[in-house]
């Protein structure tokens, strides 16, 4: 990602769209082909020389193309750059280009993290742990479904990517105000789009409208929120008090400077800052989807900095995030503890419906389950005993009672919701 967002690859990729002009004016007849393969075989540049050139004149694009053009026979400078073209005919589509790549290598590391969680998905497909709603707990579920629920949501990402990056396949080559002035024309900006692997938007003015963009934007938003999500929940786990999953610890690592006995969720906490950061690029985006008439710069200076900083930061909390699945602790004794510490109280819901199906109503049923639950809690007393001895419990219940309390019941439909996400794979 660091190179692809590079001054020498941004600077590759205005001498790509370049040349791909110069091609195509000679598929149209309007150069000859010796002329555009003395061109291609000439031309060159040095970073270090483009910048140099660019804080003599203050034009980066110009600048580019001065640096190009010191290569060049004299009789070939006439045709670098000219008929028409304007800064953003070779910028927009070189940005596109760049995009395209970046969204590509982020679709790549996708697949990476989402393999890690299908493997603990399948590996923990059966291991009874309590879910929690509101911090509290609520009922019986499994590990291997939170890593499901996690492939899933990651895989969804993917899709809206390649939507994004549809979008950005379509760029322009129109001139100054979007009218093919000069030498430029719709045929010329097809061939030569085409040579790039893109094609003409079908109205532009000098740029094309940065809605495209903020969908790329968006789409990294919604991945490092999904991601972020990941790693806030894999920190909850990891409170002294929970202890379900712990992120990967070093045999020499330290988790304070004070405190030897910590072990800091470091690793998750640094993703959900850095997930807020990608967040605040999106907005910077959106903020400068508007532009005054056919075209400003007050865009340029926030995608510079917002679209490459969101690229690399995605990227690195794919990688991350792919190492903190890939080597998570799971400690299945204390999942279990968990899963058994509130004395049985997450089978309310059966017992309320096993008590009104014995006749008492909803209401009842409810205050009945609830009163005995909590008073288990409080008392630190199995559920059971208190609902097998109390009163308010029919007779003719008690003996089915038991037969209640069976945690697999509970996720009885396990294989269909993993052969919804995962198919033949589950």
């Amino acid at each position: 990602m660091t190179k692809t967002f590079s001054e020498e690859k941004k600077f590759q990729r205005w001498l790509d769209t370049e040349l791909a002009v110069l091609l195509a004016r000679t598929h149209l007849g309007k150069l000859e082909m010796s002329i555009y393969q003395r061109i291609l075989s000439q031309a060159k540049f040095t970073v270090e020389e483009i910048e140099r050139l660019d804080k003599e004149i203050g034009h980066d694009l110009l600048a580019f193309v001065g640096t190009v053009q010191s290569y060049l026979d004299p009789e070939l400078k006439k045709y670098f750059h000219a008929g028409g073209m304007t800064s953003y005919d070779t910028e927009e589509p070189a940005t596109a280009l760049i995009i395209i790549e970046a969204i590509d290598t982020i679709i790549e590391e996708i697949k990476i993290l989402a393999a890690a969680l299908k493997e603990k998905a399948l590996e923990y497909k059966h291991l009874l742990k309590i879910g929690r709603t509101h911090g509290q707990h609520a009922e019986p579920t499994t590990l291997g479904l939170t890593f499901l629920f996690w492939y899933d949501s990651l895989v969804r990402q993917t899709r809206s990517l390649e939507e994004a990056r549809e979008g950005m396949t379509y760029s322009k080559l129109s001139g100054a105000v979007g009218t093919y002035a000069g030498g430029l024309s719709p045929e010329l900006e097809k061939q030569a789009l085409h040579f790039l692997k893109l094609k003409p938007a079908p109205i532009s003015f000098q740029i094309i409208l940065r809605d495209r963009h903020l969908k790329v934007m968006n789409a990294l938003e919604a991945l490092a929120g999904v991601l972020e999500n990941m790693a806030i929940n894999i920190r909850l786990s990891g409170q002294t008090e929970i202890r379900e999953l712990q992120e990967p610890f070093g045999k020499k690592q330290k988790g304070s400077s004070v405190m030897p006995h910590k072990k800091n969720t470091i690793l998750t906490e640094n993703l959900c800052g850095l997930a807020t950061l990608i967040k605040c690029y999106a907005l910077a985006i959106s903020i400068h989807v508007p532009t005054w008439q056919e075209r400003d710069i007050s865009h340029s200076s926030v995608e510079r900095v917002a679209v490459a900083d969101a690229f690399q930061l995605t990227h690195f909390m794919l990688k991350r995030l792919t190492k903190v699945i890939s080597g998570i602790v799971v400690n299945e004794k204390q999942i279990e503890k968990n899963l058994k510490l509130t004395r049985g109280i997450t089978f309310s819901p059966e017992v309320k419906e096993l008590l009104m199906s014995e006749g008492l109503d909803p209401e009842t049923a409810y205050r009945t389950a609830q009163g005995l639950a909590f008073k288990a809690i409080e008392e630190d007393t199995p559920y059971l005993d208190l609902l097998l001895f109390s009163s308010e419990v029919p007779e003719s219940l008690k003996k089915g009672l038991e037969g209640v309390f069976d945690y697999n019941k509970t996720v009885k439909f396990l294989d269909h919701v993993y052969e919804r996400v995962l198919g033949e794979e589950a």
